[in-house]
């Protein structure tokens, strides 16, 4: 049953909505939210969901994570058939949908390659599992490789089987990675010139023993649905594909930075090394042409490679061609059931044409001011921790790495995902799209994938951007130390806004910025210099009074219990790091900010109906950003997979780190959220 708060929520967000929406000769992308009616309506609403997340009745001083968000799993519950993890971030990308599908059903798109996205969309939205057309389609995409062993049993000719060859023709014309990858992108020694790279491709489903039983079940249905096969039959093949997926993901050697998983090779070398498992130079010259086959190129996770090599010689050929033909599959299946057909539909459009619909959603409503706040808060971020570097606040870094070190952050480049600058037409002129056949499309989209990635070879060094990966939050970029900026970020009203205080901002934008700013400086990106080289920079004196100090990260984070266990003593602490370094120089801003501003502007710091002041409702604004709910049967495969803390420990380890936070609560000496020892470094 609804609680008070929250149906006071539901019914401000109704009469917001019904204020924004537009009228018939009004822009239908804009929404009017300007009247000062609206703006008090705004505010109350924010004030009612910040309320709804929390349970106040939990001291902050004891655990503020749970003051803060110790409600948010009853209105958003992760779901063991369902949405196994719930956090604010499905909640901008909801939000982002909602644009993007209003761009879609629009009929007013002028620009061609926009129309050749809602033509898609459209595909999508036409597809029927149990349709004789579609399943039609899913053959042809097999048939051009063979056939699907299971289909024919002890019929099936395993004499011109080769795994390896087969996944080399697969990635070639369809860019797609199957049990090895291949990507081309700059060295990361010497960011002018080109490398290929050959890694193990994404797994990315949980490996946990109730995701597994249901990955298989999914397989066998499908198996079942779309070619027919008998139940046995098909829970055989699905427990034999997954049983191979399950071990090339745990195969890897789980190397802390990526200095230590990359190996270099001569081609030659490798012919030699792994002669007994596959023809390096025919496998390259599949994918690359003979004309590109490179004189060396990286191994990624050496470790993954000769486990993966090993496992496919040991498999029979039968389950290695059903492996291999269920991956390329995958692409072309639709995983959703009529009813939420509209939400995978979205998701589809912007798996393959991510940069296009960031660009169009972002255009039509895009904002100079908001633009310009970003910048700024940026720009005062990386000014204080210049002005940090330049002091005595972190004098355990010798004079001459700090010299580099500010180097480095005044060539870190900060900006938005706005697209402007893509080639669109590159990328999409040459696809042709039926708004009638979803399967063909996907065809024409991930041929074009691939002709990319070949081309990549012979054009300018550039690093490897995630193109069929919408983000969400800002992202640093190693090796051209450049932080860039989701578009889906600044949609108004979700984490700060005009309406709201300051206080929300810097608690979360300015935290973003400043956290994905200090991934230059831990761990990793300490390798790195200004260009983006892998080039230690830090003399051994600074190297050392750092490892001391991360040490300290190593053996606090390890204390937190999670889903029944301790968080794993990892050596790589740079989430960790960031959290903690990034909170305390979004205060300082915030600081800043306070400083300048008139009693006027002060007063209206706080918000009605909330009993916190500036600085308490910063930290609540940090904490809430972090709120979510993890399914508990899940939780153990969060703590192993993710670099990052579980949310209730980025909220607890950087505050118990900052002794700014018990001050700001009036915390007594001996409160759970002030311990006597504190990490820190910077």
């Amino acid at each position: 049953m609804m609680t008070c708060r929250l149906l006071w929520l539901c019914l401000v967000v109704a009469i917001v909505s019904a204020m924004a929406k537009p009228s018939d000769g009004d822009d239908p992308f804009a929404d009017d939210l300007t009247s000062d009616y609206a703006k008090k309506i705004i505010v109350q609403a924010k004030v009612a969901e910040i309320k709804t997340m929390m349970k106040p009745e939990v001291s902050p001083c004891d655990d503020f994570y749970t003051h803060a968000c110790g409600n948010w799993h009853r209105h958003n519950p992760a779901q063991l058939f369902g949405n196994l993890m719930t956090d604010n971030l499905q909640l901008l990308s909801k939000g982002f949908d909602r644009r993007l599908q209003r761009l879609l059903r629009s009929d007013d798109l002028q620009a061609e390659l926009e129309k050749k996205m809602q033509r898609f969309y459209m595909s999508c939205n036409l597809v029927h599992r149990d349709d004789v057309h579609y399943k039609l389609a899913l053959e042809n995409v097999i048939g051009e490789y063979g056939v699907l062993p299971a289909l024919v049993g002890p019929q099936w000719n395993s004499s011109d089987f080769s795994w390896w060859r087969l996944v080399a023709q697969i990635q070639q014309k369809y860019g797609k990675q199957i049990i090895l990858g291949l990507e081309i992108m700059h060295d990361i020694r010497n960011t002018s010139v080109n490398r290929v790279y050959i890694s193990q491709p994404d797994f990315k489903t949980p490996n946990t023993h109730l995701t597994n039983l249901l990955e298989e079940v999914r397989i066998s249905m499908d198996l079942q649905q779309y070619f027919g096969l008998s139940p046995s039959v098909a829970k055989h093949t699905a427990e034999q594909i997954h049983e191979l997926e399950t071990t090339f993901s745990t195969g890897g050697s789980g190397a802390a930075t990526l200095q230590e998983s990359l190996s270099l090779y001569t081609v030659a070398d490798l012919q030699e090394k792994y002669s007994d498992h596959l023809n390096f130079t025919e496998f390259l010259a599949l994918i690359l042409g003979e004309e590109n086959i490179p004189e060396s190129l990286y191994i990624y996770d050496e470790e993954y490679l000769d486990n993966a090599l090993l496992v496919m010689r040991s498999t029979p050929l039968a389950t290695q061609a059903n492996y291999v033909m269920w991956k390329l599959l995958e692409d072309f299946l639709v995983d959703a059931k009529p009813n939420d057909m509209v939400k995978w539909c979205t998701e589809s459009t912007k798996k393959y044409f991510g940069k296009l619909a960031e660009h169009a959603v972002y255009k039509r409503y895009r904002s100079q001011d908001v633009e310009s706040e970003v910048h700024k808060i940026w720009n005062q971020i990386k000014g204080i921790f210049r002005q940090r570097l330049l002091g005595d606040k972190l004098d355990w870094i010798s004079n001459a790495t700090r010299t580099l070190a500010i180097g480095k952050l005044e060539r870190m480049q900060m900006n938005i995902n706005s697209q402007d600058d893509e080639d669109f037409e590159n990328l999409y002129g040459e696809v042709s799209i039926d708004r009638l056949n979803y399967v063909p499309n996907v065809q024409q989209l991930l041929i074009a994938k691939g002709k990319n990635t070949v081309a990549r070879i012979n054009q300018p060094a550039n690093s490897v951007d995630a193109t069929d990966l919408l983000g969400f939050t800002p992202a640093y970029n190693i090796q051209e130390n450049n932080i860039s900026i989701p578009v889906a970020l600044l949609q108004p009203r979700y984490f700060w806004g005009d309406q709201y205080p300051e206080a929300l901002k810097y608690s979360t934008l300015g935290y973003l910025l400043a956290h994905e700013m200090l991934h230059g400086f831990d761990d990793d990106g300490r390798q790195y210099d200004a260009s983006g080289n892998l080039a230690p920079w830090w003399d051994s004196k600074s190297r050392y009074e750092f490892e001391e100090r991360r040490k300290c990260f190593q053996a606090q984070y390890h204390q937190y219990k999670y889903g029944g266990s301790k968080l794993p003593e990892r050596k790589d602490q740079s989430e960790n790091i960031a959290d903690s370094g990034g909170l305390k120089l979004a205060y300082a801003a915030y600081e800043q900010w306070l400083g300048q501003q008139s009693e006027e502007v002060l007063q209206r710091e706080t918000m009605d109906g909330l009993p916190f002041n500036s600085r308490q409702l910063f930290f609540l604004g940090y904490a809430q950003l972090m709120c979510d709910d993890v399914q508990f049967l899940f939780q153990p495969w969060v703590t192993r997979s993710d670099n990052h803390a579980p949310s209730k420990y980025r909220v607890i380890g950087p505050l118990s780190n900052f002794q700014e936070f018990p001050w700001v609560f009036n915390c007594s000496q001996s409160a759970p959220m002030d311990p006597e020892y504190k990490c820190a470094i910077y």
